[in-house]
């Protein structure tokens, strides 16, 4: 198959995917991250989203698009991850998370991680503002602190157009360089 032939249907299928595209609705989310220590060294590292384009000044359980959390021991290993919200589904039955998007900062109540009462469970409980607990189902509470978090790095989520556009110029490139070494083997 000709090269012009190639980049005519790898062309039309990107117009085609594209176009399926524009009718949905683009994703606006940001991404923040955050961090706690305990006093012993246990640490927790996380991440959340939410859609910035709708004007939110605070961030609660219901508004949230995703919340990852991993806890580590003092040598930095890790002792588990959870993702207690993943695309708007809340998957913990306990969690508290409330986010000031004026002051940038988290506030009031927090219970994120997860409790299903399995002794690999994790969960950091209390306060951000008077202390905060790591805590697991067997052991109780492992680590403690005064406070949370962090918040450490604002990551924008690509829009849909953004990564179809990357996925069609990465596949011209393919096509290109398929079409240059079978010239080359040609010219051999």
């Amino acid at each position: 198959m000709k090269l012009t032939q190639k980049l005519c249907i790898v062309t039309t299928a990107g117009v085609i995917m594209s176009l399926g595209l524009l009718e949905a609705v683009p994703v606006h989310a940001v991404t923040l991250n955050f961090d706690w220590t305990g006093n012993a060294g246990y640490s927790a590292k996380g991440s959340f989203s939410y859609d910035e384009t709708q004007g939110y000044t605070t961030i609660d359980n219901s508004k949230l698009q995703s919340i990852t959390i991993a806890f580590f021991d003092p040598s930095k290993k890790l002792l588990n991850s959870f993702a207690p919200v993943i695309n708007g589904s809340i998957g913990y039955d306990f969690l508290d998370f409330n986010y000031d998007t004026v002051t940038k900062s988290l506030f009031g109540y927090f219970d994120v991680g997860q409790d299903n009462g399995q002794s690999t469970d994790y969960y950091l409980f209390g306060n951000v503002s008077f202390g905060l607990s790591l805590r697991n189902p067997t052991e109780g509470t492992i680590d403690q602190s005064n406070g949370l978090n962090n918040i450490t790095s604002k990551t924008p989520i690509p829009e849909p157009l953004t990564t179809s556009g990357t996925i069609f110029a990465a596949a011209i490139a393919w096509v290109m360089k398929r079409r240059q070494v079978a010239t080359q083997k040609a010219k051999a």
